[in-house]
């Protein structure tokens, strides 16, 4: 019995020693006088107080404290300080201002004045800013500004956080950035010193000479230029929007990436070019759009719908010399190039197309399309070795079919004739986006169904020349002339053999026309 009483009461006795030593671990340091040219003791504040006077310094765990007076209040281990007050932490924080209430229990520091927090590079100046020692985090109100001297950055906002374990910011309510090549105005930003970068968590704008950027969330490193951009961010810059699901954006080598729903607006040509991967090259004015790209053109109350399996848009230069002044330099023009190539299709409500490759100019207007191109107008196919269109105020002025060009309409759809018109090379011209001439040159061959008074159909006409000129009444043969060594025949509309019927070379290829926009895929 007396062993077990004991034994309990070295439990016990060792409980309250744990308990002491717990306690005593727990309990605050206690801020440290280190140097002060004079100490005295004042009431008047209405507690027990030291009062130092002169080159004051003061220790508070691994914190060092400096100022030109201070009043110590031992019992609540709190101090007051004045004039040219330091703070140093380490050698990740500097703290400066008129003056410092700190507290030891719960280490919170509350300075006012002529603030300036000092991190590496970086530099925040403000007059009110709370420091919580405990979660080293550092709070400022009423304005602030942070100065980057190395990158040259200047940020003002209302009020601020910096998290000194992290050594970042966070800045918000009219947050304003001014760098030398662009500024950024944002609702809440935060920097993070060690890696230089700026995220965006809110509505931001970034304007620079080169271009105007909004994004609600992204990053931007100000030390490589190079940045990225979410959820319904765009970059506007000489005419054109620029949108994406995800931006990344180097401002230094003026290169862009979009990934998903990447989308290129054109103000200035009305056009818009849609893809889930687009490469941009600011400097040389281009891009290259693949994966679903698709170019809309509006023009004259109609689309124009046209993909491929990648897009090129870049810049090419016309230069104008003066002859007569040894060649000097008169004017530069740009020229603006969209290459289309793998696997074109477009559709347009008066027109529709394909070929392997398509060139637009959008200075010119012209159009040009390559290898087995097929241009279908209302009623007729238009093919030939190449083709290329010449556009006037976005509606079709001309298309030049150069070898083997050859024209087919539907005369008899229940007994499938055809129209023909074969030649070297063609030139249609159009009114009104309906072809109207046609000028053939060189073996120059056509067969046409004729009618009579009642529309019926009385007999084919087939013919050679050299030139040839025709005429079209809505798509309705009005004449026919040769220029050169016309030779013809006409065959009533029984007697012809099938082979009268067909130019060589013929191909009615109506399974390839689009029918609609979500054809051309």
């Amino acid at each position: 019995m007396l062993q077990q009483n004991f034994f309990l009461k070295s439990l016990f006795l060792l409980f309250l020693l744990g308990v002491t030593a717990l306690c005593s671990a727990q309990k605050p340091a206690q801020i440290e006088i280190l140097n002060a040219n004079s100490l005295e003791y004042d009431e008047s504040t209405g507690k027990k107080a030291k009062k130092l006077i002169g080159d004051v310094q003061l220790k508070h765990d691994d914190v060092l404290m400096f100022c030109d007076s201070a009043y110590v209040f031992s019992e609540s281990n709190s101090m007051h300080a004045y004039s040219r007050v330091k703070i140093l932490q380490g050698d990740s924080l500097q703290l400066t201002g008129d003056s410092l209430i700190y507290y030891g229990n719960t280490k919170k520091a509350i300075l006012r004045g002529n603030i300036q927090l000092v991190n590496k590079d970086v530099t925040l100046i403000t007059k009110f800013l709370d420091y919580d020692r405990t979660s080293n985090i550092a709070y400022y109100y009423n304005g602030g500004e942070m100065i980057s001297r190395q990158q040259q950055d200047t940020l003002t906002s209302e009020k601020g956080y910096y998290h000194a374990n992290h050594q970042s910011f966070y800045f918000k309510e009219n947050v304003v950035l001014t760098n030398p090549q662009y500024k950024i105005f944002a609702d809440t930003l935060k920097f993070h010193s060690s890696t230089e970068t700026v995220y965006f968590l809110g509505k931001t704008t970034i304007l620079s000479d080169e271009n105007f950027i909004y994004t609600n969330d992204g990053w931007y490193n100000t030390k490589n230029n190079t940045s990225e951009f979410y959820t319904d961010s765009y970059i506007y810059s000489e005419n054109k929007f620029i949108y994406g699901d995800t931006i990344f954006y180097n401002r230094d080598l003026g290169y862009g990436k979009i990934t998903c729903n990447a989308l290129i607006k054109d103000t200035a040509d009305d056009l818009q070019i849609l893809g889930d991967n687009v490469q941009l090259f600011e400097l040389k004015d281009s891009a290259v759009i693949t994966k679903e790209a698709l170019l809309m053109q509006f023009m004259d109350n109609d689309t124009l719908y046209l993909h491929a399996d990648t897009f090129k848009v870049y810049a090419s230069y016309k230069y104008d010399l003066d002859s007569l002044n040894h060649n000097t330099l008169l004017s530069v023009d740009t020229l603006r190039n969209l290459l289309a190539y793998h696997k074109v299709k477009f559709f347009k409500r008066d027109m529709q197309g394909k070929a392997d490759s398509v060139v637009y100019n959008f200075t010119d207007s012209t159009v040009n399309f390559y290898r087995d191109p097929i241009i279908w107008s209302n009623e007729n196919q238009l093919t030939a070795d190449f083709i290329y269109l010449q556009m006037k105020n976005k509606v079709i002025d001309a298309i030049f079919m150069e070898k083997n060009a050859f024209i087919i309409s539907i005369a008899d759809s229940i007994h499938k004739h055809f129209n023909q018109i074969k030649g070297i090379d063609m030139v249609g011209y159009f009114k009104e986006k309906k072809l109207y001439k046609i000028e053939v040159h060189n073996q120059a061959e056509t067969i046409y169904f004729a009618k009579d008074d009642d529309n019926r159909y009385i007999g084919v006409n087939k013919a050679t020349g050299n030139d040839m000129l025709i005429f079209l009444e809505d798509n309705t043969l009005k004449s026919l002339t040769f220029i050169k060594d016309p030779d013809g025949v006409f065959h009533p509309i029984n007697e012809p053999s099938p082979k009268d019927l067909i130019l060589k070379g013929f191909n009615w290829n109506e399974i390839d026309r689009p029918t609609d926009q979500f054809d051309i895929y």
